[in-house]
């Protein structure tokens, strides 16, 4: 019974930690923002908080010329927010 109990709160304290170290989204601009300086155009975000955790991608614009044409190449970045840190998500 006492390996249930000492389960069991273990689990509820990761929980209450999680939610109150959720990042925010001007956590997460300051976390891309050496990134973001380096590309010519700002990148598109786009950040979702939930309970415990958040979800942010991250969308980097850049100019390509094909036969003469300019056309707008994007790469995405996903990542995940937990504990009051950012991790990259590979896809």
């Amino acid at each position: 019974m006492k390996f249930r109990r000492l389960i069991s709160l273990l689990i509820i304290t990761a929980i209450l930690v999680a939610f109150f170290t959720n990042p925010k989204e001007a956590d997460f601009s300051k976390f891309v923002q050496p990134t973001a300086a380096r590309v010519s155009s700002p990148p598109l975000i786009e950040y979702e908080s939930r309970l415990i955790y958040s979800n942010a991608t991250v969308t980097y614009f850049s100019r390509v010329s094909e036969q003469g044409k300019f056309v707008a190449a994007a790469s995405k970045e996903k990542y995940i927010g937990l504990f009051g840190r950012f991790w990259r998500i590979n896809n």
